[in-house]
């Protein structure tokens, strides 16, 4: 009996010891798989590193080490995460200098870094396999969006402005971004720019002052006075979601992104010493954490920095005008649309005509036909101090004579009103305020998850400015338009033609992209900018 509990006893602790040493070998190969998935992640797969022959081989060397290491836990004084970055170390040093393998391998080890981080501590942004934009992102295309990103949930933790390395599906870098994981546009890639590239002051600076001196021959006979143009244009300039406006001695920063505000101190020192003392500057910062413009100008912040009050001259040859910061974004200077309309004005005829400003903004159509000698010009908007610029302006430039500014509720109505009083014009501009609204189907864009300008009411206002449009006059349509989809400013015009009955000929058209306020990429066909049509009624 003695004999029968002994051996009973004796398998029941052979027993025991084989679950202690079965739950050691578990833990032994769990601590190995999830080394061999944080290699992964932050290098590809290892079967896409054979394949590419030499591309990796590198990696392939540490994760060959790192294998045998965990099998072998007995190893003094090492471990498989020690391991693996003391091989990263060694074939880093052994590019960047002539230094034998035996000097870099007795250097101390380092600790691994975490899964998501790259060798530097940047997060990596992994992107999705078999994208439909894969062929736009190859072509240079600066947006990446969230949908797009495998590791998406992994962004969390990073704030807005965090500097991150971008890889594909297969872990081959393709370039540095910053990233904010709250926003449809996630990542806003940073151009020529390789994975890991160092992102420091002095790069940011030099791409501010190669922003300033390409723009430096707009700046006639050297009087920084009559310098107006845009003098930096985000992505274009590698500087993503920066914007910089300049008025002669003035400057407007506004700020497309939450994280692109963290540059704001060093634009202003840059600016500034471009362009000497400035008389006012100011500033619309992006505070919507999800960079939605959904609240009418409520998603920006602005801010007079410096100078009294904030009203800056724009000189507009050859008119003066005012236009105030405090209208923020939707009320700024569109440099893009002017250039327009002044390219527009040299084909209409302006002597003796009567024109109607519709949505006249800062009046600045109605303006410049008074000066090139129209008989009468009405402005009509619906803003209280918009109208008030209007009207200050039309004194600035002393064509009260030829001038009337409307304020009223509503322009449509107004329009209403005249075609139904009978009231024609030679020239009819109408430059509808661009609003934005929520649609489902717009899951990714440049304004934010669902949102985008809406095209309702375009087609019932050029009805309306066909009607008040005389016969053998010039309607005049200013539209915000991806720019894949340009086409849709002239069946929008087609549409509200026969809406009014009215039949016309195209006089012109042009599309608000110049050398100065262009686009990062011939990819971007997805970015809005403003279209401008010109009819002559029949």
């Amino acid at each position: 009996l003695l004999s029968l509990v002994s051996s009973a006893h004796l398998i029941v602790v052979l027993n025991h010891i084989s679950s202690m040493s079965n739950h050691l070998v578990l833990q032994l190969a769990r601590s190995a798989s999830a080394s061999l998935k944080a290699s992964s992640f932050l290098h590809g797969p290892l079967r896409t590193a054979e394949k590419t022959l030499g591309v990796q081989q590198v990696n392939l060397k540490a994760w060959r080490q790192l294998s045998s290491t965990a099998a072998d836990a007995s190893a003094p004084g090492s471990s498989a995460a020690d391991e693996f970055q003391q091989s990263e170390s060694t074939s880093s040093s052994s590019s960047s200098s002539s230094s034998s393998p035996s000097s870099s391998s007795s250097s101390p080890p380092k600790a691994l870094p975490k899964a998501g981080l790259s060798a530097s501590g940047r997060p990596i942004v992994m992107l999705k396999p078999d994208l439909n934009r894969a062929m736009m992102l190859d072509l240079g295309h600066p947006w990446i969006y969230s949908e797009e990103i495998a590791n998406i949930t992994e962004l969390t933790q990073h704030a807005a402005g965090t500097v991150a390395d971008i890889v594909t599906s297969e872990g081959e870098g393709i370039g540095v971004g910053v990233l904010n994981r709250q926003a449809s546009i996630t990542v806003r890639r940073m151009q020529d720019l390789k994975t890991a590239s160092p992102v420091t002051q002095e790069l940011l600076r030099k791409r501010l002052r190669e922003a300033f001196a390409a723009r430096q021959h707009l700046v006639p006979d050297g009087d920084e006075t009559k310098a107006f143009f845009r003098a930096v244009n985000g992505e274009q300039d590698g500087l993503p979601g920066v914007v910089v406006d300049r008025f002669g001695k003035s400057a407007v920063l506004t700020f497309e992104s939450v994280g692109s505000s963290r540059l704001e101190l060093l634009v202003q020192e840059e600016l500034t010493r471009w362009m000497g003392q400035l008389s006012t500057l100011a500033v619309h910062r992006m505070i919507s954490k999800k960079e939605k413009w959904a609240q009418e100008g409520g998603e920006f912040t602005t801010d007079i920095v410096k100078g009294d009050g904030g009203r800056i001259n724009v000189v507009s040859a050859p008119c003066q005008l005012e236009i105030d910061a405090h209208q923020g974004p939707q009320g700024h200077w569109n440099y893009q649309l002017e250039a327009l309309r002044e390219e527009l004005m040299d084909h209409i005829p302006a002597a003796g005509a009567t024109v109607l400003d519709a949505w006249s903004h800062v009046g600045q159509f109605g303006n410049h036909m008074a000066k090139r000698g129209a008989a009468e010009v009405v402005l009509l908007e619906e803003s209280l101090a918009l109208a008030k610029l209007s009207r200050d302006n039309v004194v600035k430039n002393k064509v009260e004579e030829q001038c009337s500014v409307l304020h009223r509720g509503s322009v449509q109505d107004e329009l209403k009103s005249m075609a139904t009083s009978g009231i024609r014009f030679n020239c009819v501009s109408l430059n509808v305020r661009v609003r934005f609204q929520r649609y489902f189907k717009q899951r990714e864009g440049q304004f934010g998850r669902w949102f985008k300008p809406t095209l309702k009411g375009y087609a019932s206002a050029v009805t309306l400015g066909a009607q008040v449009t005389s016969r053998g006059g010039y309607l005049c349509v200013a539209f915000y338009l991806p720019i894949r989809d340009e086409h849709w400013a002239i069946s929008l015009v087609k549409d509200g033609l026969e809406q009014a009955n009215r039949s016309g000929s195209l006089v012109w058209q042009g599309i608000g992209l110049s050398p100065t306020a262009g686009l990062a990429s011939s990819a971007m066909e997805d970015s809005w900018t403003p279209i401008l049509v010109c009819i002559r009624l029949h």
